[in-house]
């Protein structure tokens, strides 16, 4: 999850002023968040009363509330939470990167608390609504995204910091082998302290950029990367279906996961043209609201 945030960060852009920002945020982010949210519920609303029994959990017209209330799990589409943090995350750093031309080093203090606020939050179990503490907390993560852009070993071939990858990498997994925790990034809970958590999180970070570096580009990976919001969107609901199908004939729980895995990264390439070409306007690839 801390890699999901820096990312994001990587790409993003002012541009023309806050009210074009926040309706290029809406349209990217908070319409595909509705779209697999209602859809989603409804799919399997009616699936679960066309097939009694066919899902393990009851699906309740009260959990199209639940955004609103705490942490909640959305339970028919769990990873989507991430959408509404990261338009948050996007809306609060807009406001503090006002600071960048004038007040740097204050930008960077405010960056800063907002992140220690955000854990401290999650730490004495203050929730906030729609992710708000979430997207506090990953805030560092977000502008390191942002700023890193300026050192280009990270991001560009050929140069003189990639024979140090093994090196950067093998430090990275030691780092994380005595740091590392069970990051509970959706309820805002993290069981080390302040410290152990980001170091591990730009540790792990820092890894998997050098690593997938070393590969550069692999199709398929890139394509499931360039429409990743339709992956995100549709692998949580797909996975109460395969589940079901697989936990039939498989029983062992390590083989079943790994051939739901297959299964859903097969499924997500497959239908991606789909709701790309039928739904564009609902999946990022067009503008809703125009701008």
């Amino acid at each position: 999850m801390p890699l999901y945030f820096f990312i994001s960060g990587i790409f993003f852009k002012s541009y023309e002023d806050f009210l074009g920002f926040l309706l290029r945020k809406i349209n990217k982010l908070l319409i595909p968040f509705l779209f697999f949210y209602l859809s989603s519920f409804i799919l399997m609303f009616l699936f679960s009363r066309l097939i009694p029994g066919l899902f393990h959990l009851p699906l309740r017209i009260e959990e199209l509330l639940y955004i609103f209330q705490s942490h909640e799990l959305i339970r028919y589409n769990p990873p989507i939470w991430f959408l509404i943090a990261l338009f948050n995350c996007n809306i609060l750093f807009y406001l503090v990167h006002l600071l960048r031309q004038n007040h740097l080093c204050l930008m960077f203090i405010t960056v800063l608390a907002i992140g220690v606020i955000g854990f401290s939050l999650g730490k004495y179990g203050i929730p906030l609504p729609y992710y708000l503490d979430v997207a506090m907390t990953a805030m560092p993560f977000y502008v390191c995204g942002f700023w890193i852009r300026r050192y280009n070993f990270f991001l560009y071939p050929h140069h003189r910091f990639d024979k140090s990858i093994p090196l950067i990498a093998a430090v990275c997994v030691i780092v994380m082998y005595f740091t590392a925790t069970n990051l509970g990034m959706r309820t805002n809970w993290y069981p080390g302290n302040i410290f152990q958590t980001y170091l591990a999180g730009f540790c792990g970070i820092i890894f998997i950029m050098v690593i997938g570096k070393s590969f550069r580009s692999i199709p398929f990976v890139s394509y499931i990367g360039r429409y990743s919001v339709v992956t995100l969107g549709i692998h949580g609901p797909l996975s109460h279906f395969i589940s079901s199908f697989v936990g039939r004939y498989i029983h062992q729980s390590e083989w079943s996961s790994v051939i739901i895995f297959l299964l859903l990264i097969v499924i997500c390439r497959l239908v991606t043209p789909a709701f790309l070409k039928i739904f564009p306007h609902f999946v990022a690839q067009k503008s809703l609201i125009k701008i």
